[in-house]
């Protein structure tokens, strides 16, 4: 058995959605360090395509960085195609990628933009990004299913939202994000956010249908799709569900709408309704604050990394980028990968069994088959907000445990309440060791019980 710390005496914490300290790639980092800035060819311009680590970057980040991520992606999706690196915008994670793609591709103050979506449950942190960008009372949950999203409901909104929400005139939805004598901006009727593959909170998968046609409604309804692509690396070994019937990992949303454009005939001239946010936070480090955006066409990604700050201070994710650029290129990366999804793998098999044996008949476990989470359902009549308080309090008694309330799900607003938090929590796979969230369930589970016990219920 592998050393570890001993399991803490207080709360263990299977809320928190980060990768444990000893997953990230800490050697990895500083050997790149060492390697990148001892370089003996450092560029030494500071207006070329590849920049000195410590120079200004260039907008875009340095050509050979994007470059090489472009590379790796295609290889990691199988693609037939290869993804030019001028679709590709250096970003600061995929946090600071989603807020700058609202920032310029969006206009919800002047009420161009009419309307967000969030798929709920939701990962409970990006409507505070939307909030942000100007979303605020303009937010709509659409639910999620297995494999899917109540699709019908969204083209409801749509239409209705078409029919009782005057246009504005895309000149009045430009004035506050452009200026005189610079190109018009495309920005979109409506945006929708989403995590396809292993989405945060319930680890589900979209199938290849749904990709499609939420593609084909974007195109029809003017919604712009932004998919937080960060956990589709990590899919559980032997686990199929992100495959497709030919292996590979199945299409991002950015690759179906890019196939659509071509057989359309828009590559030449068009921007897509699609971008893809992806971060090497789940996969390296979050400390490094580093991800890229990819998009259909070279449109949205030089649109959005021509954006006041990135042409005042350059790129802002440049210095580390280049780091990460050392891993990608020689490939350490894919070693990462396979040790993060074997490490997972076990986890998320364990306390599955976990869950099996120390709550109730008929719990319901979704996702576990890859990324950070698993969402689990306790049976009708369980009150789950009083069992995550209970379970949490046990500290006082010799360790409880975090989990995360359903309520945290919820996209805000009163009206988008789907009552996530009456059963459901969520399970955090990836930062606890095997034996410490075994016990951590075992624990939830002794919480459970004492409610049972309790006047009044069960």
């Amino acid at each position: 058995m592998r050393d570890m710390p001993p399991l803490v005496s207080g709360n263990i914490d299977l809320l928190r959605g980060h990768p444990s300290t000893r997953l990230l790639a800490t050697s990895q980092i500083a050997d790149a360090a060492a390697v990148v800035l001892n370089a003996p060819s450092l560029p030494v311009d500071s207006y070329t395509v590849i920049r000195h680590p410590l120079h200004y970057a260039s907008e875009m980040g340095n050509r050979d960085v994007r470059g090489e991520i472009a590379r790796w992606a295609g290889e990691r999706y199988g693609l037939r195609e290869e993804i030019g690196l001028e679709r590709i915008l250096m970003t600061s994670g995929a946090s600071f990628g989603l807020m700058n793609v609202l920032m310029h591709c969006t206009s919800p103050v002047t009420g161009y933009t009419k309307q967000a979506f969030l798929i709920s449950p939701a990962y409970f942190l990006a409507a505070k990004v939307f909030e942000d960008a100007g979303f605020t009372n303009k937010l709509t949950a659409i639910s999620s299913t297995a494999t899917s999203i109540d699709l019908p409901s969204l083209r409801r909104h749509l239409h209705h939202l078409n029919a009782t929400t005057p246009d504005i005139p895309l000149s009045a939805g430009l004035v506050p994000i452009s200026h005189d004598g610079a190109a018009p901006k495309r920005i979109y009727k409506y945006v929708l956010y989403c995590v396809p593959t292993y989405s945060n909170p319930t680890g589900q998968t979209w199938d290849l249908a749904t990709r499609r046609e939420l593609v084909q409604l974007a195109r029809e309804f003017d919604v712009l799709l932004v998919s937080d692509d960060v956990y589709d690396f990590l899919g559980n070994e032997g686990d199929k569900c992100a495959l497709g019937e030919d292996g590979r990992l199945l299409p991002r949303l950015v690759t179906v709408d890019r196939e659509i454009m071509e057989e359309e005939g828009e590559l030449e001239q068009g921007a897509g309704f699609t971008v893809s946010n992806c971060s090497f936070s789940k996969l390296l480090g979050p400390g490094l604050r580093c991800g890229w955006i990819e998009t259909a066409t070279s449109v949205l990604a030089e649109q959005i990394g021509h954006g006041g700050a990135n042409i005042s201070g350059g790129n802002s994710s440049h210095f580390v980028s280049t780091l990460i650029h050392h891993v990608v290129k020689t490939r350490a990366i894919d070693a990462i990968i396979t040790t993060l999804r074997q490490t997972y793998t076990s986890r998320s098999g364990a306390i599955a069994a976990a869950i099996r044996a120390h709550l109730p008949a008929g719990t319901e476990i979704c996702g576990g088959h890859g990324g950070f989470f698993m969402w689990v359902g306790l049976p009708p009549g369980y009150d789950a907000r009083k069992i995550v308080r209970m379970a949490e309090e046990q500290g006082e008694e010799g360790g409880g445990v975090r989990v995360m309330s359903g309520d945290m799900t919820e996209c805000p607003g009163e009206r988008n309440r789907m009552g996530w938090g009456d059963r459901w929590v969520r399970i955090t796979v990836s930062y606890c060791e095997e034996e410490e969230a075994v016990e951590g369930v075992r624990r939830l589970g002794a919480a459970v019980e004492r409610w049972r016990a309790g006047p009044g219920c069960l």
